[in-house]
């Protein structure tokens, strides 16, 4: 696991890579004492995961993060602070977790199970049958199916699309156990590339906007805010 570390102040960096082989095993790090620098490295090899300072000079890592976004919105970023006053912003750039110094070792401990059992459910996959042979679908490159009279439509990442014979109901219990929910009777939408949300739609990370019905609204916004305060969070 390659991790990258970003924070102003040496001596936290040296500390964070002391906790951080208390709690797991197998990684190497790369530091970096400002975002710009970061940023850099990151697009040229990136990084499984970043642990990002808030509090840096020239410029913060709220604003790095934000950059950052803009190409990569998987990467998981783990905020270290000093204070607390930065958490809600830390949402709004897909935070995985919001930490404070000084890092106490069962609250990191904590955070990388979480990390890792993301991790894994992202490697779960489903199998559809798709022109007359059987495939493997990751269940994190699917972004949602779409009912249309007696077939599905699957919309996958980068917006490529497969057409199958079947109803929604055939994936509904398995997805909605996996991150997904149902917010129209013709859509099954995954919680992890929903962009945002606005009054009755969901945005997707493709691109693709899709509609909320009165009848599963309550729920399904339930399901997202759950979702990102919960999971990501």
């Amino acid at each position: 696991m390659r991790i990258a570390i970003c924070d102003d102040q040496k001596n936290d960096r040296k500390k964070m890579i002391e906790v951080l082989g208390s709690v797991i095993n197998h990684f190497s790090t790369d530091e970096f004492d400002n975002g710009s620098a970061l940023l850099k490295s990151h697009a040229t090899n990136p990084y499984d995961l970043i642990i990002l300072d808030i509090l840096m000079p020239e410029m913060n890592g709220i604003d790095t993060a934000a950059l950052l976004r803009k190409n990569d919105a998987k990467t998981p970023i783990i905020f270290i602070s000093t204070s607390e006053e930065f958490g809600v912003q830390s949402y709004r750039v897909l935070a995985f977790d919001y930490l404070l110094k000084p890092i106490d070792r069962e609250q990191l401990k904590d955070c990388m199970k979480r990390l890792f059992s993301q991790t894994a459910k992202k490697k779960q996959s489903i199998t559809i049958t798709y022109e007359g042979t059987e495939i493997d679908i990751l269940l994190s490159n699917i972004q949602c199916l779409e009912s249309n009279l007696r077939k599905v439509i699957f919309t996958l990442s980068e917006n490529k699309e497969i057409e199958i014979i079947g109803k929604l109901t055939d994936f509904e219990q398995f997805l909605l156990e996996h991150g997904f929910c149902r917010c129209h009777k013709s859509y099954l939408v995954n919680l992890e590339h929903i962009d945002r949300v606005d009054d009755d739609m969901f945005y997707l990370t493709g691109g693709k906007a899709v509609k909320i019905s009165r009848a599963y609204l309550q729920n399904a916004k339930k399901a997202y805010f759950e979702y990102i305060f919960t999971v990501e969070m």
